[in-house]
């Protein structure tokens, strides 16, 4: 996998892009464009990967992904099979420049809250389900609007995400500018090999000689530029996948323990509470209570 770099897709005559996507599932490479972009999840599940984090998505989730963080949406495996359903996937995404409305808006005292709002979305951002229903509306709105009131519409999304402090931060620090073209490419040859391997043994050497490297140089290389260990980076992966199993509860976790690639029980449930601050039996039984109470 490549990671590619996106050009914009807006027609000239607009200042932004809003489409509505219905699909069998996303078919996307890791990748990154200079427009800040905003997805909003109304069916959908999978794993994300934003610059260095890892985590599951599904429907109901906004997220506002900053100018060229590297990004990658993946649905499940299920997705990709020959009986997915056409309308799987339905999502709406919204691509803008900083400056969409020029610099002198965006440099207005008026604006200041939205230049913070940019700066945040450096590090990835994901709504409450509470600001999401706020800006529901707006989202679906957008699409297929035009002329004046398709940008105040925008405004109005950007306005209540501006003021919500109800977000959480996917990076723990900005990535943008860790990654020079060659880095991203490597970067995105490992995560592609790990995102369809993981459920298998992966030996260190393999991964380093996808990389170019010896597998020493690579583990420097990749600490330094993901803030994490091969291993706990690999571990995240499968714990994700583990988390989707366990919701779905048609498997034991013992076979979940398997399936997601790990050797031991003892050690996939050390590993699990460790990320998840609970254990797999706490985390299965905890989503059953919350689907009640919802």
């Amino acid at each position: 996998m490549k990671l590619t770099y996106k050009q914009t897709e807006r027609k000239p005559e607009n200042s932004f892009l809003a489409r509505q996507d219905t699909l069998p599932c996303i078919e996307q490479d890791w990748h990154f464009h200079k427009e800040l972009e905003l997805i909003y999840f109304m069916k959908s599940t999978g794993t994300r990967y934003v610059g260095n984090s890892i985590g599951n998505f599904g429907p109901g989730e906004l997220y506002l992904i900053g100018s060229n963080v590297p990004h990658l949406f993946k649905n499940h495996k299920e997705y990709y099979e020959d009986e997915n359903v056409a309308g799987a996937v339905d999502l709406i995404v919204v691509k803008f420049e900083k400056s969409f409305l020029g610099d002198a808006f965006l440099n207005l005292t008026e604006s200041k809250r939205l230049q913070q709002l940019f700066q945040k979305a450096d590090r990835g951002l994901k709504f409450s389900k509470a600001v999401t229903y706020l800006v529901h509306s707006y989202m679906v709105g957008l699409v297929g609007s035009n002329g004046l009131s398709s940008v105040i519409g925008l405004l109005n999304v950007l306005d209540i995400l501006s003021i919500s402090e109800n977000y959480e931060p996917l990076c723990s620090e900005v990535i943008t500018n860790t990654f020079n073209k060659n880095e991203k490419e490597r970067m995105a040859r490992v995560i592609l090999y790990l995102t369809e391997n993981f459920e298998k043994k992966i030996e260190l050497e393999k991964v380093a000689s996808i990389a170019y490297m010896t597998p020493n140089a690579f583990c420097r290389y990749f600490k330094k530029r993901t803030h994490k260990s091969f291993t706990q980076y690999l571990n995240e992966i499968r714990l994700r996948h583990a988390c989707k199993l366990l919701i779905e509860g048609e498997l034991q976790i013992s076979a979940i323990c398997y399936q997601s690639g790990f050797n031991t029980l003892t050690n996939f449930n050390r590993q699990f509470k460790g990320l998840m601050n609970v254990t797999p039996s706490e985390y299965m039984e905890k989503y059953k209570k919350d689907q009640v109470v919802a």
